[in-house]
């Protein structure tokens, strides 16, 4: 079962702008996934470690990317 770990938002209300970042950890596989919602598409990649999948993270939503906001951190 996967646990969220981090939620990131762009701040946008609603619409097509809006997009969301999640990074997910199955604590029985030991995988990590990310996951982007955005114009009411959802994409996940499965990753091996952790820093693979912040490194994902971090690239979607990183300088240049728009003001995102952090959500959660669990």
């Amino acid at each position: 079962m996967m646990r969220l770990v981090e939620h990131r938002w762009n701040g946008a209300e609603t619409g097509w702008a809006r997009q969301d970042v999640l990074l997910l950890a199955d604590d029985t596989r030991g995988c990590w996934e990310v996951e982007l919602r955005a114009w009411r598409k959802h994409v996940t990649r499965e990753y091996d470690t952790e820093t693979e999948a912040r490194n994902v993270v971090e690239a979607l939503t990183g300088p240049g990317s728009g003001p995102w906001r952090l959500v959660t951190v669990h």
